[in-house]
Parts: structure tokens; sequence; C-alpha cells
């Protein structure tokens, strides 16, 4: 019976030849773990500035029936550059011929809440009463088929303290005055999207938003003004008293920020289909018309379009109409659905021209179950785009849905031309890299016993290396002639002085006795003769050739 010991070994070895040394695993997994962590910095670099895809949002990355990430689908199909911009400013940021941004239900980015005091609680308040627009004989002309809602930017919340809701300055003036397009398209919000706020991972179902938000979050479309506030509070509340007509000046902070009191009227349409016009629908009968269908038609002072533009059904069409709006395409009934925004009062124009969508429903994704949604879009983009570039760049602006990014320095070096640095690194770690790997393999064993031993050796090597340095390696052809005829002298039992012929004589004449090939006087004069390496290495191999042939016939 054989002992456990030697079953033990017997096993260990079986395994170890079957599976081989642990060590030839090293490399691969050093290499893979390298690869690994290149990979991770290249996905780093690259994913910092890639456009994000969002589910349920009302702007350009969302998927939902409210987003407009189809739309630059479209242009892209269509040859147009499409850029998604997510920088606020800077020298790389990019322009093109038109800029679109969408607004959706997060107003936060656009306008800030400012609670007055109760020093400027009747200023306020009675700002806010006189930009109110709503007339009673408006309110008894809207009938119960449509909403109308009429604000001017300043709410109360619930608590009821005053506050005043300010446009961004910054917002303001990039559209007024340093737009990323020769021509700006801003579409308002409509629908509320998201997540459902009992669970997070559940999309909420589409709302409409209110129309308060969004009549605030359109502040930004007149000139906002922010200059430092006086260190004297009586001249900061001089200052907010002498605000001119049909604007109000507010403090923030360190700041007065001084904006238009614009008084937008909102209006949906809710009229829904009676129990006869559902009936006939569903029948198949064309005679009754269906309410909810839109044909809208430019106005007169408008840009061109070629002819009525027909979008098919629209639920709740939104129109919005204001003093520093000239509607450029109406429905049926009147209603505002593209404007052309102005500055009122005898300022200073856009530098752009800036044109609000009123019902984002003609643009979002809802428009690709429906082929003439799609033409109409399109049709309104060509429209509007400036005529010399078609098609053309287009950008969309995300710094206007809160999701913007940093100036930081991973940003900076992720984009051209600082991209290159830092690629070169990557290349150059990738190359140093697969030079370790092939110039360090496997420990190759030494010989167990050399023959000359390690001291003869490194001599040996040491005095080529020095002759080889010196350049006079090719002066050891005579010496080496020499050297090979005493050697065979030697073996034949000659003493080298004793005869009366010289050393050469003799040699030649034990070469021509064994009829040797080459004549050593012959091979002799050649070595003197030598100018290279290569010449010296033939003549060698000839004399070694000679002492064999020699040594062959005395054996």
């Amino acid at each position: 019976m054989a002992k456990p010991a030697a079953v033990k070994k017997t096993l260990g070895q079986h395994i170890g030849a079957r599976i081989g040394k642990a060590s030839g695993w090293l490399p691969a997994v050093a290499a893979f773990l390298c690869l690994c962590l290149f990979a991770a910095a290249a996905i780093t670099l690259f994913d910092v500035n890639s456009v994000p895809k969002t589910g349920q949002k009302a702007n350009a990355t969302g998927l939902s029936a409210q987003g407009t990430a189809g739309l630059r689908r479209l242009l892209e199909a269509r040859g147009h550059e499409v850029i998604v911009n997510r920088m606020e400013d800077g020298p790389l940021i990019e322009h093109g011929d038109l800029e679109i941004i969408t607004l959706d239900d997060d107003g936060g980015t656009l306008t800030y809440a400012y609670h007055f005091d109760s020093d400027d609680t009747s200023s306020a308040s009675s700002a806010s009463v006189s930009s109110a627009s709503v007339s009673s004989a408006d309110a008894a002309s809207e009938s119960a088929a449509s909403a109308s809602v009429s604000a001017s930017g300043d709410t109360d919340d619930e608590t009821g303290n005053g506050a005043t809701q300010i446009p961004d300055p910054r917002r303001s003036k990039h559209v007024l005055r340093q737009p990323l397009g020769k021509v700006v398209l801003v579409v308002a919000p409509k629908w509320n999207a998201g997540p459902d706020p009992r669970n997070r991972y559940w999309d909420r179902g589409p709302t409409l938003v209110a129309a308060a938000n969004v009549v605030d979050s359109l502040g930004f479309l007149s000139p906002v003004s922010e200059v430092p506030a006086p260190k004297d509070d009586k001249q900061a509340v001089a200052r907010i008293k002498a605000s001119p007509p049909g604007t109000q000046t507010v403090r923030n902070g360190d700041s007065l920020v001084t904006f238009d009191l614009v008084s937008y009227v909102l209006k949906r349409d809710t009229r829904a289909l009676s129990a006869a016009e559902m009936e006939a629908a569903a029948n198949g009968q064309k005679d009754l018309p269906l309410k909810h269908l839109w044909t809208f038609k430019p106005t007169a002072e408008g840009i061109a379009f070629a002819a009525p533009v027909s979008v098919g059904a629209i639920t709740g069409l939104q129109s919005i109409t204001g003093p520093n709006l000239q509607p450029v395409l109406t429905g049926p009934n009147g209603e505002a659905v593209l404007s052309r925004v102005i500055v009122t009062r005898g300022r200073p124009q856009p530098k752009a021209p800036i044109y609000l969508l009123s019902d984002p429903d003609l643009l979002n994704n809802q428009i690709l179950a429906d082929p003439q949604k799609v033409v109409a879009a399109l049709n309104l983009i060509d429209t509007i785009s400036p005529p010399a570039n078609k098609p053309g760049r287009v950008i969309f602006n995300l710094t206007f849905n809160g999701i913007s990014t940093d100036h930081d320095l991973l940003h900076a070096l992720s984009r051209p031309p600082f991209i290159a640095v830092p690629l070169c690194l990557l290349i150059a770690g990738l190359g140093l890299m697969w030079a370790a790997f092939s110039r360090f393999g496997p420990a190759r064993e030494a010989p167990v016993e050399p023959p000359l031993g390690r001291g003869v050796k490194i001599l040996a090597d040491n005095a080529a290396r020095l002759m080889a340095i010196t350049l006079k390696e090719v002066r050891l052809g005579p010496a080496y002639a020499d050297l090979v005829r005493d050697q065979v002298l030697k073996d034949k039992g000659y003493r080298l002085g004793v005869n009366a012929e010289s050393p050469d004589d003799l040699a030649e004449r034990l070469g021509q006795a064994q009829k040797t090939t080459d004549s050593f006087i012959d091979l002799k004069a050649r070595a003197a003769k030598v100018m290279t390496v290569h010449q010296l290495i033939d003549i060698t191999l000839k004399l070694h050739a000679w002492k064999t042939e020699i040594q062959r016939a005395h054996t």
C-alpha cells in the first residue's frame, strides 16, 4: 500500500504538469490589469463631455414623448451638423446657424425667488398689481373650452409672504446679446415630465405645467440688468423706487436687478370631442371636423412660409402672447404658436432673430408617430434657419436645463486642442507597456558548468569590447596567421628557431606537401591587407581551414 506522502507528491506532480507553473500566468495578469487601467482612463476622458441620456425629461436629452432627442436624430439624418452644448461660456464654445433652447419644467435655472422685506412690500405689491393684464372683459370672453392665464413674473408663495421671480441676468444677456446661433429658437415648456415623486424608479404620467410657471420661465426674453447695490440702504431704496415705468428693481444680495414687467397671456385649448364627434370618428366619417386638428397660417408681417402648416392633432394647444412678441404663425382662431421676440420702448433689438415656439408638441418626440408632424417640424426649422446655410449647424443648448458642465481641468483636457496631451500620454503608456513585455521575458537558466568559467568569459568580453572601441581589430590579421603557423609547426614536431628555413617557408612547404586548398604565404599576405572586420573574419576562417587540413592529414 502506497504511503500518503508518496500519493500526495504524485498527485501534486500530476496537477502541476497539467496546469503549469503559476508564475507563467503573471505576465498575462499584469497585461490585463494594465489594459484595464488604460481603458478606465480612456472612458473617463471621453465620457466627461458625452451627451447625457435621460428618460422622462422635456428637453433635448429626453427619450420620452415630451423630450426632443428625436428631433436631433432627424436633423442629423438630414445632413445637419448637430452640436449639444453644455458649456456656459469660454473660448472653446462653438457657434452655429440655429440655436435651439428647450425649456423644461425645471425653472430654477432661469429664475430665482426674491423675498422682499416689509419696507419693499408696498412697492413690490403695487408693481405686481399694476402689471396684471387680465381684465374682466378678457376673463368673460374666455369660454369654458379654453384656459387663459396672465402673469408678469410676480407671485405669492403659500405662506403669504411676498416673493418676486427674478429672471436670470446671464440667460437674458446670452439670448439677446451673445447667442450661439445666427437665429435662436426658444421652446416654451408645457409638460411636467420626470420620475414619480413617490418612487424614483417610475416615471410619472404627463401633466401640464402650471401656467404661472410657464410665464415665469420666459422672463429672460426681455432685457435684464444687474448692477452693484450701493452700500447705503437709503440709496438702494431710492434706486428701487426710481425704476423706469414698466420695470421693477429689486435687491438681490449685493446687486440690484432691473427687469421688465412683461404681461404674457397663456391660453390652452381644452375642448373635448363630443359624443357625436367621437362616434363619427370611430365610424370613419369625415363630415364632422375634429376640433383638435390644427392648421397654422403665417401672418402678413411674419416670415414667409411656403404654405399653411398642417400639423394634425395636438392635445391642449398652447399659445402665448405678450407686448414683446410679434406673432409669426397663428392658428385658425388667432392662436399665436410661433412669435418673434422684440425689445420694446426703443431699446436696441436682439443681436440675432429670436423666435418663441409656444407649444413644444410641434417639435418633441410625439411628432415621430405622425409623418405629417415630422414634415411640419422640419419645415419650421428650415423656414426660420438662415437662408445661406441649409443644411447648417444646429446647436442644442442644454445650459438652460441645468445640465451644464464645469470649466475644470478634466473638461479642458478632453476637448480639442488640449485632448492631444492625454492621448499622447495614453499612447506612450501603451508603447512602454509593449516594450517592457517584449524585452523582458521568462528568466533564462544559466548553464550548470560553464566551459570557460565566469571570470574568463568576462575578461574575454571586456577585451573584445576594448578592441572594438579602439577600432584596431583589423591589425590582428598577421598575428593570427603567425599563431596558426606556430600551432601547426609545433604539432608536426618542429622547433622554432632551430631549423634553417624560416617558419613561413616551412609552413608553406608543409601545405604543399599536404596539398592544402590555400597557400599559407598567400593567406598571410592577404591578412596584412585587410581593411574591415568582415574581411578579417573571412581570412581567419581560411587560416583555420588551412590548419584543419594539415591536422587531418597528420592524424
